[in-house]
């Protein structure tokens, strides 16, 4: 038995040191992510952002029930190229793209009655 529970701890420790430092970068954008959620709702004046980042390079940024739900394309075109730009200049990562989409929902559990997405256009990298 004390054999056993020997190799289940040093699995566990090779485990963890294998993949600690995946770990940690993990962590690490995590708050990164956190803190660009804070920036854009500060940034645009939204209550409620969510940011999702996919393979690295590809970034979505939902507006719930936002004001500019009800506003035109172009102008929520407009909202997609600056947020794009912030992003650009503020997440400390290389984007490759960032659509913004603006949902709507009716309350908390709710599934979403409407979603509109628009692709940023960002500035040519140098």
């Amino acid at each position: 038995m004390k054999f056993r529970v020997t190799c289940l701890i040093v699995a566990v420790v090779l485990c963890i040191s294998c993949n600690g430092e995946k770990f940690a970068e993990g962590r690490q954008m995590f708050r990164e992510l956190l803190a660009l959620r804070d920036e854009v709702a500060k940034e645009f004046h939204e209550k409620v952002v969510d940011v999702n980042l996919m393979n690295g390079d590809r970034m979505t940024i939902k507006f719930i029930n936002s004001p500019l739900n009800a506003a035109t394309r172009d102008d929520k075109q407009r909202r997609a190229d600056e947020v794009a730009a912030f992003v650009a200049t503020h997440y400390k990562r290389p984007i490759k793209s960032v659509s913004v989409q603006f949902v709507s929902k009716a309350g908390v559990g709710v599934s979403v009655a409407r979603s509109e997405t628009f692709v940023g256009r960002l500035a040519p990298s140098r």
